[in-house]
């Protein structure tokens, strides 16, 4: 069934919407999940929180792109749980990388003014994003987006550990200089 089938049902309140999207998201949904989650039962937990976040968003949110929709709420919902299940426990897997990332990014403070400075601080990151070259992309991605380890990154792109862990450093670095030209506040 195609998203924009799947976004009517929803809109028509129909409950057939619910087993259409997890029969085509399902797996994704998942993967995404597993990469943040080691306990498949939270994992299983994260994709029907999800199905009931967007039952409850759709309408009145319509959303471009269906899939990139459900990955994010998955995500977030992902990491919510992460770090409720690691409250006063630091693990080093997924934190390690967003503790890379996080001098690189502007904290949100809540306010109105800093909605805006959000908004752009997106815009500022998606075209930085598109603009890398695709292997300097699918790297910051896959550790900073799905937690991939850099041993994980390095066996699906057989290259070295120090390729990729260079290849981030020169990343961030980069992503450093675009946020400094767009005056974007660290």
């Amino acid at each position: 069934m195609e998203d924009e089938q799947i976004i009517a049902l929803f809109f028509q309140r129909s409950p057939d919407a619910l087993p259409e999207t997890r029969q085509k998201y399902g797996a994704l949904c998942q993967s995404i999940a597993r990469k943040i989650l080691p306990d498949q039962r939270d994992v299983e937990e994260c994709v029907s929180d999800m199905l009931m976040r967007l039952w409850n968003a759709i309408p009145p949110e319509r959303p471009r792109s269906l899939s990139a929709y459900i990955a994010r709420i998955t995500r977030n919902l992902s990491l919510d749980r992460y770090s409720y299940n690691m409250a006063e426990q630091r693990s080093t897997a997924l934190t390690q990388a967003f503790e890379e990332l996080e001098p690189w990014l502007p904290a949100g403070t809540g306010d109105p003014e800093c909605a805006f400075d959000e908004k752009h601080f997106h815009t500022v990151m998606n075209d930085f994003l598109r603009a890398l070259p695709k292997e300097a992309r699918v790297f910051f991605l896959r550790r900073y987006w799905y937690g991939d380890s850099i041993r994980e990154i390095a066996e699906a792109f057989r290259v070295s550990e120090a390729k990729v862990k260079t290849s981030l450093f020169r990343t961030r670095q980069r992503l450093r200089e675009a946020l400094d030209k767009e005056g974007i506040v660290i």
